[in-house]
């Protein structure tokens, strides 16, 4: 389970399920060696209530420049808030810290002469978060308002329930509180916090030298340095006696803060950065006049402090040593913790995060602009923010996104678009109306192509060499017309039915399906024929898939914005009808013929009519979201 060779691959959110287990008569029929993803262990651990005290959703009434209402739902233990700047990340971190107990998010947010705090309309800043009351039992939103008070103009606090906010307010002269709440509104969830901002993440050494002072001496670069060096003495002795205090010029150390990280920690951090140490120590002083960390770390014959270190280093110690210590079921917050990292240590850190969700039972929530961030989070961990350009307020379109969808909107293209293949022009244009429904950035992930020869060339010259290649990124999207059966999954055909496999392939395609082997159809080998064929059923069950109507023509006219005639019945091929409603469009006379291209503008124009809601367009969707989550 902790394997370092195993959490150092690039892949390390993956991990083998004990083969004992996965043995086992209850788990033998579903897992049947796969794998199962770190991802999904979390998942589960929140469905089975195992993270609790959780939040499980923040609402923006009123909130900086988000747009009113704005919800984010946290249905996955590690969220990630992803957007361009601008789009209020930080200030939705800002909030979670300021969610539990009295944290006030004054401390973060606060007005100046120059950076006043609008209020506006009698109504105050405010958020409400909803969290899993074990008292109440029940899920309860607490309210909390930015309240001016003479000594603290940002101080936020709890608040009665609204109803304008869609919030149950509580029956007043309450003579007795009830389970999980005071006589006026429900109880703040108590979680401890840790908030880390990458960005302002900085060493003592960093902090004094780029923007510290020398007090009564000169402040020029050459000053700085002599005052590091006199005082760098002090600090080197301080770290090697490992005391937790030294009086000199009052208190050095701040909170006993000096320590030999552990084995462990040591070991995380090497896995992140990709680097062996063998010792990290860490301390945190006032020797440079001021509170701050100091980092030396020791590797193969090297040793040094974050003075030398990249800041990515540093960064990743700090993340380490206050993940590691926070106690369990705390609330953690990273703003933009790919800074100063290479996207591979981001892809390991999120590893580590994973496991520290795993082992601590933590909730996650973290801003980033890294594709590699959120490369191997499920959809639903990913919040992509946008500025809607009419009102110029942040939303949130949905509470689902892929990490595709998200590389689109950071600037990264998609690495190799996902084919869908169809029979016919036609339903190109309807999987295409589908798709720019779900935005520029989902349909920008796809490719829909059709293929000359319809179904039967399909199954019989395209199907065989995909699935012999196991192809992941091609989806088989046919006429309803060609269901004929259901496709069985290839682990349910018992091995005593190996010379029936032709013919189940047949009932599912309506057609003979040859597959090469060595020494030809007659006396060729059979265990390579029987391996084909079951590779071809695995392949067809995952990637092939059918359209609700029985032909995109029938769909059309079927649903199409048209004058009805009174007791018409749907109609399952549409082709003649079609023919003529374009005749009638394009004004032709009854002895003048239409061609395929007259027809098809047509029929797009037609298809135009229908919403994007219509039930059936969103089936299709549906089968091309999974499509894109299990590719």
């Amino acid at each position: 389970m902790h394997d370092p060779a195993q959490r150092c691959r690039r892949k390390a959110d993956v991990q083998y399920i004990p083969r004992k287990f996965r043995h086992s008569r209850r788990m033998k029929k579903f897992f049947r060696g796969k794998k199962v993803s770190i991802q999904q262990i979390l998942s589960n651990l929140l469905q089975k209530k195992q993270l609790e005290p959780y939040i499980t959703h923040l609402r923006f009434p009123r909130y900086k420049n988000l747009a009113e209402n704005l919800r984010v739902d946290f249905t996955h233990p590690i969220t990630a808030l992803v957007g361009q700047n601008g789009t209020n990340k930080s200030s939705i971190l800002r909030a979670l810290y300021g969610a539990p107990g009295y944290n006030n998010l004054g401390n973060l947010w606060f007005s100046t002469s120059i950076d006043p705090i609008e209020e506006g309309d009698g109504a105050p800043n405010c958020f409400i978060y909803g969290y899993n009351n074990p008292e109440a039992k029940k899920n309860t939103e607490v309210l909390k308002s930015r309240i001016s008070k003479e000594e603290d103009p940002d101080y936020w606090e709890p608040s009665r329930p609204i109803a304008r906010y869609g919030m149950q307010p509580f029956r007043r002269g309450l003579e007795v509180a009830p389970a999980g709440g005071t006589r006026t509104r429900w109880k703040n969830i108590r979680k401890n916090v840790e908030y880390i901002d990458f960005r302002s993440q900085l060493s003592a050494f960093d902090k004094f030298f780029y923007y510290g002072q020398v007090r009564s001496h000169g402040n020029d670069l050459k000053e700085k340095k002599e005052y590091i060096r006199a005082r760098s003495v002090r600090l080197k002795a301080a770290i090697e006696s490992k005391s937790k205090s030294v009086k000199w010029h009052g208190e050095r150390i701040i909170n006993s803060e000096n320590l030999l990280l552990s084995a462990d920690q040591v070991e995380k951090v090497s896995e992140i950065l990709g680097r062996e140490y063998t010792e990290i120590a860490l301390i945190r002083h006032s020797y440079y006049s001021q509170d701050g960390y100091t980092a030396r770390m020791k590797a193969a014959n090297l040793q040094y402090t974050e003075a030398f270190a990249g800041s990515g280093e540093f960064s990743v110690v700090a993340l380490v040593y206050t993940v590691d210590k926070a106690p369990q079921a705390s609330l953690i917050l990273l703003d933009e913790p790919e800074v100063s990292l290479h996207p591979g240590a981001q892809e390991r850190l999120m590893t580590y995060m994973a496991e520290a969700v795993k082992k601590m039972k933590h909730q996650v929530v973290l801003s980033t602009h890294s594709p590699a961030i959120v490369r191997n989070l499920p959809p639903d961990a990913i919040k992509l923010l946008m500025l809607d350009p009419a009102s110029g307020k942040v939303i949130l379109p949905k509470q689902s996104s892929l990490p595709e969808e998200a590389f689109f909107y950071l600037g990264e293209p998609p690495a190799g678009k996902l084919m869908v293949v169809v029979e016919d022009r036609l339903a190109t244009a309807l999987v295409e109306k589908v798709l720019q429904a779900e935005g520029e950035a989902f349909s920008q992930l796809f490719k829909v192509v059709y293929y000359p020869g319809g179904a039967s060339s399909m199954w019989t010259h395209y199907a065989p060499s995909y699935a012999a290649e196991t192809r992941k990124n091609v989806l088989f999207l046919l006429d309803g017309d060609q269901f004929a059966s259901a496709i069985p999954n290839a682990d349910d055909i018992p091995r005593a039915k190996n010379d029936k496999l032709a013919d189940i392939i047949k009932a599912f395609t309506g057609c003979s399906v040859d597959f090469p082997i060595d020494g030809g159809k007659n006396g060729g080998d059979q265990d390579q024929l029987i391996a084909a064929q079951r590779r071809f059923i695995q392949w067809a069950s995952s990637y092939v898939r059918f359209l609700p109507d029985a032909n995109p023509e029938a769909f059309v006219w079927n649903n199409m914005n048209r004058q009805r005639q009174e007791g018409e019945k749907p109609l399952t091929n549409a082709k003649k009808k079609f023919e003529q409603y374009t005749k009638d469009a394009l004004g032709a006379k009854k002895f003048v013929d239409v061609n395929s291209d007259d027809i098809f503008s047509v029929q797009r124009i037609a298809l135009a009519t229908i919403p994007d809601d219509h039930p059936d367009l969103l089936g299709i969707r549906s089968i091309l979201n999974a499509f894109a989550q299990q590719k």
